[in-house]
């Protein structure tokens, strides 16, 4: 069990593992170390991937070092969002929790082993308690619709059958009608301050969580956003967003997806990663996009050092995923994909773009489809700034001023550092201002090297934007805003860059995005931010 000291321990030293916690593993179906090699095309059999799972935690320490052999209950966890079959791409590939089983057993042969979810799309006919033994439950709201079972349409219950055969004491587990325990977000939490968590996750001598690599209105969806399947459905609805006559559901919104993330990885603390990129899936999460097959196998202790290294192997850029600043800034995880030691293959060599989610958002008519479909397109630009309230609403710094201008945190009425924590720079709702106002933000940049670059631009307001006294955006009107609103066309010099903007505010809250991108022009793939390129105030990168 991990108790509460073991918890604690574990966050005060950041996380996962002491040594070589920032250690993934990346193993392609073609690896030569392989007994059986195959091609990144090719069709693998049950064993190929159980060997390719093997390699992979290996290379990050072997199950023995996350499975004692005094271990009694152990927690497998895949994506199993809805039911679909394993190779949809949609969900975890049941080879690889198979392999992972595998593992588990030999490192522990007493351990009875759970392959455990909580689906948000489907419920099983016949739940039942961590002994196996018949659950009495009251049906969700919506009845039957979603009554199918997602372990037999999946193929877990079939490796069930067969390690069965095997002497392996295995079975199938909805964590959704599990009991939970209600617990606070070590430090506070940043989308809800306690969770309730179901129990035998935190009972569990070991979890190991087994993500699929998919699209999302997120970015992407793997190891820290497979956690939303430990709240139970009973507590929390189905999906988890809608909650119940008891319970409030889980904060499923752009704003404070990342933070949601963060928040469960905080109280929960998975043991290892091992993530199913044998068939992923691109623009989109679920049915409305497309499976592609990858064959490739990753593990790691660490879940954002793991997410960093599938987002650059999907064509994203690492420093576009906001779950690891926020995590970092909570002493856990690497921060930065550069900090991550790779293992195994070389992950430049294996880079496919899959495409964004934002296709699967467009065409609804709710605006909370809008927003997922603007977060899934959009990088991350410039979240610590200074801020400067004009003298007045027509106030502009002359061009000799923006030239020079080097202002300093807390310094010449300019802001402390000010951090944002999404896209959707609210100024005014950091400064107290009388509209009608405009306020000034600032921030630097290095650019890696002298390039083409794409200007992504959008205001509720006026909105100019100069870099090194420069201008390269103006807009003056008054509109709905939205992420990457407009996007001009640019060119930028190598080196360290200046970044001034400023807002009108009037009636709305001085809200604006600014981000550096690629420079690419199809929907499907453009709007990460330049790669290597960073923003900063008072510390250069």
């Amino acid at each position: 069990m991990k108790t509460l000291q073991v918890l604690f321990l574990a966050g005060l030293l950041g996380g996962s593992a002491l040594a070589e916690e920032f250690s993934v593993a990346v193993v392609p179906s073609d690896d030569r170390q392989l007994a059986q090699p195959a091609a990144r095309d090719a069709e693998l059999s049950a064993d190929q991937v159980a060997a390719m799972v093997r390699r992979a935690v290996d290379l990050v320490g072997g199950m023995k070092g996350v499975v004692a052999d005094t271990a009694k209950l152990v927690l497998i966890k895949p994506n199993i969002s809805v039911a679909e079959p394993s190779g949809s791409g949609i969900v975890t590939d049941a080879r690889v929790v198979r392999g992972v089983a595998l593992l588990v057993h030999e490192a522990a042969p007493g351990a009875r082993i759970l392959i455990a979810e909580g689906g948000g799309g489907w419920r099983s006919p016949a739940p039942t308690d961590l002994q196996g033994q018949p659950l009495q439950v009251d049906p969700p709201r919506w009845g039957r619709r979603r009554l199918r079972d997602g372990f037999e349409i999946g193929g877990y219950r079939q490796v069930v059958t067969e390690l069965r055969a095997q002497g392996v004491d295995i079975d199938c587990f909805d964590l959704n009608f599990d009991q939970a325990y209600t617990l606070e977000v070590p430090g506070g939490g940043m989308a809800d301050p306690n969770y309730d968590i179901a129990t035998a996750i935190m009972d569990a001598d070991a979890w190991i969580n087994c993500p699929v690599t998919k699209t999302h209105g997120s970015k992407i969806t793997c190891s820290l956003k497979n956690q939303f399947g430990i709240l139970p459905g009973t507590i929390y609805g189905w999906s988890k967003s809608n909650g119940t006559n008891k319970h409030a559901g889980m904060p499923h919104l752009p704003a404070v997806i990342d933070e949601f993330m963060v928040d469960l990885w905080l109280t929960t603390s998975m043991d290892l990663n091992v993530v199913d990129g044998i068939t992923g899936h691109e623009a989109g999460a679920l049915q409305e996009g497309e499976p592609l097959r990858n064959n490739l196998v990753l593990a790691g202790r660490d879940p954002v050092a793991t997410d960093l290294v599938v987002a650059r192997l999907l064509g994203f850029n690492p420093d576009d995923m906001e779950f690891a600043d926020l995590a970092f800034q909570r002493g856990k995880g690497p921060g930065r994909y550069e900090k991550v030691k790779v293992k195994g293959a070389k992950v430049e060599t294996l880079i496919r773009r899959f495409k964004k989610a934002g296709s699967a958002y467009r065409g609804g008519d709710d605006g909370g489809w809008d927003e997922w479909k603007y977060q899934a397109e959009y990088g991350m630009g410039p979240r610590r700034l200074i801020l400067l309230p004009a003298p007045s609403p027509e106030q502009q710094f002359s061009e000799s001023e923006r030239a020079k201008l080097a202002p300093e945190p807390g310094k010449e009425g300019w802001s402390e550092l000010t951090w944002f924590g999404h896209d959707r720079l609210d100024l005014a709702n950091k400064l107290a201002v009388e509209r009608p106002a405009a306020v000034y933000a600032f921030s630097c940049f290095v650019m890696p090297k002298a390039d083409s670059v794409r200007f992504w631009a959008g205001s509720e307001e006026g909105l100019q934007v100069w870099i090194d006294g420069r201008e390269v955006y103006n807009y003056q009107g008054a509109r709905p805003h939205h992420l990457g609103q407009d996007q001009l066309p640019g060119y930028l010099e190598a080196g360290e860059h200046r970044l001034l903007a400023r807002v009108q505010v009037g009636e709305g809250a001085g809200e604006f995005s600014f981000n550096i991108c690629e420079p690419l022009d199809d929907p499907d793939f453009a709007g990460n931010r330049y790669p290597g390129l960073r923003y900063y105030v008072d510390k250069k990168p």
